[in-house]
């Protein structure tokens, strides 16, 4: 078993300030540090959830970069290690571990947000390869993703979670339009994505061709989990894939850049606040000798534990490739903590919450969290689908009356 001071002698013994950021994460692969739950060879160990945690634990308080992070390493890497073949885990999910490649998910579209499984992106055979035309929307760093997670239509003339298929894009290509969507705090983390005549080898197909349903649903899990890969979080995580362009950067001076973004607020972008940060807010502006918001802060700090040992018996549970029920609950517990740190810092900043700009309290931090407070209640489903699922698949409740399971997508009246 791997214990903190293992990994910590192991962490002295070849960090180097000198190392490019590509050497560092192929040295944590290959030692199984990068993603211990994965399987050896892939950037893990095979290690359970409580061996992951130590090593987490021992990287953090070594203070070197951690295993690269976005949504191939929280969500598709976990969903090919679940269904697709040793030859696509090795092609992909390898390096996706080393940081070499970062990935999009390529789910949602104008027509199809909360109600996924009618979307309408095509993908047509030809030979040995698909087709692809359509749009899809609200796709994170797409901009900056090598490959796409993508949901097509694959068979009109069924049913339409049947004729959907779940396969790997390579976005580098002709045919694929890339543009990012700049959000109301100013950032643009979103994109949209235009496929013209895009091709997709068969061989990416992940699952069969047709059940992508299945499939996708492994990532919505680990999506709505925030569970996938039990990664060895470092204290800082630096960008990856080849358009990051920190790939050939010495770790030395990356980790000096990314300490001295991470004290400057401006420079910070949250969904929610923790519950120390409002508490130290709440002494800083005199603000706590107001019962009422003692009780409020005193709710938040309880419900903020609450999802914190949640979310970790959602990461046990990840370790088998089958997340829990508690996902749904997560993805509510969060998005309820995100309207309560917004509300909570909002009454405490009272006048200036309405300012902006680096002169204002914390450089802006506080309103720029309040403005992307609505994104945990959006993102992999809305809070609606969130208690349709809990309702239907945890608590067993019959559905609510639909013949759209019968009738083939291509006679589905669509907006």
């Amino acid at each position: 078993m791997e214990t903190a001071q293992t990994v910590a002698a192991w962490i002295a013994d070849n960090w180097s300030n000198d190392l490019t950021l590509a050497e560092w994460w192929q040295r944590l692969a290959d030692a199984g540090y990068a993603f211990p739950t994965w399987p050896a060879g892939l950037g893990g160990m095979n290690a359970s959830a409580a061996q992951a945690r130590q090593i987490s634990s021992a990287i953090t308080a070594a203070g070197v970069i951690g295993a690269p992070i976005g949504n191939g390493p929280s969500m598709g890497g976990p969903t090919v290690l679940a269904h697709g073949t040793p030859e696509q885990q090795q092609r992909f999910v390898g390096p996706l571990a080393r940081g070499r490649e970062a990935w999009a998910q390529l789910f949602s579209e104008p027509g199809a947000g909360s109600d996924l499984a009618s979307l309408a992106t095509s993908a047509v055979r030809d030979g040995d390869e698909f087709v692809i035309n359509g749009q899809k929307v609200w796709n994170s760093f797409a901009d900056m993703s090598d490959w796409g997670m993508l949901l097509a239509r694959t068979d009109p003339d069924v049913p339409k979670h049947k004729g959907i298929t779940y396969m790997m894009i390579d976005m580098n290509q002709p045919g694929v339009e890339v543009r990012p969507l700049v959000q109301m705090n100013g950032y643009p983390e979103f994109c949209e994505v235009f496929f013209t005549d895009a091709r997709v080898p068969v061989a990416n197909v992940i699952g069969n061709i047709g059940e992508g349903w299945n499939v996708a649903k492994t990532t919505l899990a680990f999506e709505r989990a925030g569970a996938g890969g039990s990664r060895a979080a470092g204290a800082i995580n630096i960008g990856a894939g080849s358009k990051a362009g920190n790939l050939h950067q010495p770790v030395g001076e990356l980790l000096a850049k990314a300490k001295q973004e991470a004290n400057d607020p401006t420079m910070r972008t949250e969904v929610l606040l923790s519950s120390r940060t409002l508490i130290k807010m709440a002494r800083q502006l005199g603000c706590t000798t107001d019962p009422v918001l003692r009780d409020r802060l005193m709710r938040y700090y309880a419900n903020s534990q609450v999802y914190s040992w949640t979310g970790q018996r959602g990461r046990d549970n990840a370790k088998s490739g089958r997340p829990g029920p508690e996902v749904s609950t997560l993805k509510l517990q969060i998005a309820q903590l995100a309207h309560e740190s917004r509300d909570l810092s909002m009454a405490m900043l009272g006048a200036e919450a309405t300012l902006m700009g680096d002169a204002t309290f914390e450089g802006g931090r506080i309103q720029r969290a309040a403005l992307a407070s609505p994104v945990p209640s959006l993102g992999g489903g809305t809070n609606e689908i969130q208690r349709n699922i809990i309702g239907e698949q945890t608590l067993g409740l019959p559905r609510e009356p639909s013949n759209d399971n019968v009738i083939p997508f291509r006679e589905l009246r669509r907006s």
